[in-house]
C-alpha cells in the first residue's frame, strides 16, 4: 500500500515523486521500458533530450526547488554557466546570445547595426516583462502564500498584461522575412516545447528570451549525470522505484489498484492517490477509456504535437568544430523561412576533455531536427534521408565536418528516436489568441486522486515547465491524499 503512486519515465514524473517523498509519503515510482537517459556507443554518450537546462542559478526555479527538498549537493553534478548561453548561426550571420544582457544587446547591434533602436526597444520591453512573469510563476508555485485575489480576478487582470505585452514584445518594422525575426525564432524555438510562431509571439516569450540572461547551464557529464543524482535523491529521501515493469490494468473506482507483470510474475499495488505522465503511452488504453475522463482527452488533444524530435548522433574529431562554437547552437539554413518546418538543426555538443561522452580529442554531437510526423510512424526510408538533409545542412556551418565524423550510426539514431519519444518533449500547438501561455494544461483530473504531470503541462516554460509540471501534480495529489485521511 502506497501514499502515492506516479507512472512515467520523464523527468516531470521524477520531480512530483520527489516532492512527494520529501513530504514523509510512502513513494513508488513505475517506470516501464529501459531506463535509457543517454545513447551511447563507441566510447560516445549523447542525451536523450539535448535541450539546455534553465532555473539552477541563485534563487531560481530548479536550486530553490532542490534546496527545498534539503537534496545533499555532496555529489551533484557542477552546473557549468554557458556564456555564451548559445548561438544562432545563419548563412550570412552568427549571433552570440551572452549571458549579460548588454554584451547581448551589442552582439545583436554588431550584426543588426540598421536595427539598432528596435533591438533596444524589444530588449527593454523582453526584460520587463519577464520580471512580470516570473513573480506571477513564484506565485502559483507551491511554498509561496497564496495570491489575495479572486481567482477569476487574477485571470482577467493577468490576461489584459498579457495582451499589452504581446505587443510590446513583437518585432516591429522589421518584417516577418527579417534575418532578425530569424534569430528571436530561433531562441524561442530552443528553450520552449511550444510551437510558437514568431510573427505573434505570447507574452511569455518575453520570459523566454530573458533566459540566457539569467542562465543557461550545461550538466558536466551531460543531462544523464544530473538525472542520475536527482533520483539518488529521491531514493535516499525514502522513495521506492520499480524499473523494466509493465502496467496491465488499472482501477480508480475505490482507491488506486494498478496490476503489473515484471520479469514473468504479476503483483498488484494499492495507492491513495496517482500521477501519472501525459506523456505514457498507455494513457488512453488502461485510464483515459473512462467516461469521467474525456473532458481530459479533449483537452489533450487540443494541444497534439506540432513538431517531434529526431536527434542524428555523431562523433566527431574535435579540430573538425569552431574553436568559438557554444555547447548549444541553433542553425537556420534559410533566413528567409521560417524555423517551424524542420528549418532549424538544433547542436549540442560535449565539451573538451569530457571523457566520458568522448574520447581524448573527439566531441559527441547531438543535430537535432523537429518531424512534423512522429519517428513512430515515419518509414526508416524518409529519416535516412532526413538525417542527409542535416548534414546537407550543417555544410555550410561545418565544411570539414563529413571527413571528421568518427562515429555515425543512422540505423541506431531512428531506432533510439522511436523508443524515446515516451521521454522527450514534442513541440506542442500554441492555442489560438493564447496571450500568456503560461499554463497550457490544468494537472487536475474529474477524480481528486487521479493527476497528470509531464512537460506538455507547462509546455511554454521549456525545461522549467517540466519541473514546474511535476511539483505541480504532486502538490495536487498530496492535499487530495490529506483529504482523504481526513475524511
Amino acid at each position: 500500500m502506497y501514499d502515492m503512486i506516479i507512472i512515467g519515465r520523464d523527468v516531470s514524473s521524477l520531480i512530483a515523486a520527489a516532492a512527494a517523498a520529501n513530504q514523509g509519503l510512502k513513494t513508488l515510482l513505475i517506470t516501464e521500458g529501459e531506463q535509457e537517459t543517454e545513447y551511447r556507443d563507441s566510447g560516445y554518450a549523447f542525451p536523450i533530450d539535448p535541450t539546455p537546462l534553465s532555473g539552477f542559478g541563485y534563487g531560481q526555479t530548479v536550486s530553490r526547488l532542490l534546496e527545498e527538498f534539503h537534496f545533499s549537493a555532496v555529489d551533484a553534478p557542477k552546473m557549468l554557466l554557458m556564456d555564451p548561453a548559445l548561438q544562432v548561426i545563419l548563412p550570412d550571420n552568427r549571433v552570440d546570445i551572452f549571458h549579460d544582457p548588454s554584451h547581448m544587446i551589442a552582439d545583436l547591434i554588431r550584426e543588426f547595426p540598421l536595427q539598432e533602436a528596435e533591438i533596444r526597444r524589444l530588449y527593454h520591453a523582453v526584460f520587463k516583462g519577464s520580471s512580470r512573469i516570473e513573480r506571477w510563476i513564484g506565485q502559483d508555485s507551491a511554498g509561496h502564500s497564496p495570491n489575495t485575489l479572486h481567482p477569476a480576478l487574477q485571470r482577467i487582470i493577468r490576461l489584459l498584461a498579457a495582451i499589452a505585452g504581446s505587443h510590446t514584445i513583437a518585432l516591429h518594422g522589421s518584417g516577418k522575412n527579417s534575418t532578425l525575426h530569424r534569430v528571436v525564432e530561433a531562441q524561442l524555438a530552443i528553450l520552449s516545447h511550444l510551437d510558437i510562431d514568431g510573427s505573434l509571439m505570447p507574452f511569455l516569450s518575453a520570459y523566454l528570451l530573458s533566459l540566457p540572461a539569467k542562465g543557461i547551464f550545461y550538466p558536466l557529464g551531460g543531462r544523464k549525470a544530473w538525472l542520475t543524482w536527482l533520483r539518488k535523491q529521491y531514493i535516499a529521501s525514502g522513495g521506492e522505484v520499480l524499473d523494466g515493469s509493465s502496467v496491465i490494468r488499472i482501477d480508480t473506482t475505490s482507491g488506486i489498484i494498478i496490476d503489473i507483470e515484471q520479469n514473468g510474475t504479476s503483483a498488484t499495488l494499492h495507492g491513495a492517490a496517482l500521477i501519472v505522465s501525459a506523456n505514457w503511452e498507455k494513457l488512453n488504453l488502461l485510464l483515459f477509456q473512462r467516461r469521467v475522463f474525456h473532458g481530459v482527452v479533449r483537452r489533450l488533444g487540443l494541444n497534439r504535437p506540432t513538431g517531434y524530435p529526431f536527434c542524428l548522433h555523431l562523433g566527431v574529431q574535435q579540430d573538425a568544430l569552431p574553436d568559438k562554437m557554444a555547447p548549444y547552437c541553433a542553425v537556420v539554413p534559410d533566413e528567409k523561412k521560417s524555423v517551424r518546418r524542420q528549418n532549424l538543426v538544433f547542436l549540442e555538443r560535449s565539451l573538451p576533455g569530457e571523457t566520458d561522452r568522448a574520447p581524448d580529442g573527439k566531441r559527441a554531437l547531438t543535430a537535432t531536427v523537429f518531424l512534423e510526423e512522429s519517428p513512430l510512424v515515419v518509414d526508416d526510408a524518409r529519416l535516412k534521408e532526413t538525417a542527409k538533409t542535416i548534414m546537407d545542412s550543417l555544410e555550410p556551418f561545418l565544411p570539414f565536418l563529413r571527413e571528421s565524423i568518427d562515429y555515425v550510426n543512422i540505423e541506431k539514431s531512428i531506432a533510439f528516436a522511436r523508443r524515446s519519444q515516451e521521454v522527450v518533449n514534442q513541440k506542442y500547438r500554441l492555442r489560438k489568441y493564447s496571450f500568456l501561455a503560461l499554463n497550457t494544461l490544468p494537472p487536475a483530473t474529474p477524480l481528486r486522486n487521479v493527476l497528470l504531470t509531464g512537460g506538455i503541462l507547462r509546455a511554454g516554460l521549456g525545461f522549467e515547465g517540466e519541473i514546474l509540471a511535476g511539483l505541480d501534480a504532486a502538490t495536487g495529489a498530496i492535499n487530495a491524499f490529506r483529504r482523504r485521511g481526513r475524511e
